[in-house]
């Protein structure tokens, strides 16, 4: 691994690393999964919370 290069997960623990709105909003809501804690994409540390995939388990979707 490069010097400067940030890993993929931390003793598991998923590591996000994009700054962009996009990810933030993958985090938030992603219907191309029915992840309900899918892995981070917005910068932090462990799981986002996927609100599009609660709605089509609680069927409001």
């Amino acid at each position: 691994m490069e010097e400067n290069q940030i890993p993929d997960n931390f003793w598991g623990i998923p590591i996000g690393k994009e700054t962009t709105p996009e990810a933030l909003l993958k985090d938030l809501w992603d219907p191309n999964t029915e992840e309900v804690f899918p892995p981070k994409n917005f910068i932090g540390l462990g799981w986002g919370v996927n609100f599009h995939a609660i709605g089509k388990k609680l069927g409001i979707f």
